[in-house]
């Protein structure tokens, strides 16, 4: 992942916790202290390591802290950053996850080895979706549900999850979100 990724998982410790608490996470996740350069790729793992440290010193597991996070890059790192590409990409939730592969498509010359996952979204009728998230890195679907969670409160709408399943995939993983979106 890029350093962007772990600067703003640092920024939001921050925010939300104050600079002791990132103190902490940081040396109990034995991170290098150049991971957080913006345009830098890194292993996976840095941000797993900080992810995880993020866990045992904030007494929440994993899960949530990656659903928090992923709230907080939409409503706060993407905002502020990307805010161009985000009004570019969609004026609703289901418009901007439509086009959100053509987003990452826009952004994959300026990142060294990308590897972004993908979405897919079904709509059967009514206000019932199916939004399909496919990645070649795992563990991230409660990221992806603070993701949605962040652009449902973004674009005025109330998004309710009702059913999120794993399909078997020989890597990687590939989630399915039953939503209901009014």
């Amino acid at each position: 992942m890029y350093g962007l990724i772990n600067k703003a998982l640092r920024d939001m410790i921050c925010e939300r916790f104050g600079e002791s608490k990132w103190q902490s996470v940081f040396e109990l996740s034995g991170v290098p202290e150049d991971s957080f350069l913006t345009m830098r790729s890194y292993d996976d793992d840095v941000t797993y390591r900080l992810v995880g440290a993020a866990s045992e010193v904030l007494g929440a597991p994993a899960e949530d802290c990656l659903e928090m996070f992923g709230e907080y890059w939409v409503l706060e790192t993407a905002l502020r950053s990307y805010a161009s590409l985000m009004e570019a990409s969609g004026t609703s939730l289901l418009e901007f996850l439509a086009n959100l592969n053509a987003l990452h498509d826009r952004i994959t010359g300026t990142f060294l080895n990308y590897v972004p996952p993908e979405f897919r979204v079904e709509s059967p009728g009514g206000n019932e979706h199916r939004i399909h998230y496919v990645s070649q890195r795992q563990g991230l679907t409660p990221f992806v549900v603070g993701l949605l969670n962040g652009l449902s409160q973004h674009f005025g709408n109330e998004l309710e999850i009702r059913e999120q399943r794993a399909v078997p995939v020989e890597s990687g993983e590939h989630t399915i979100f039953e939503v209901v979106l009014s």
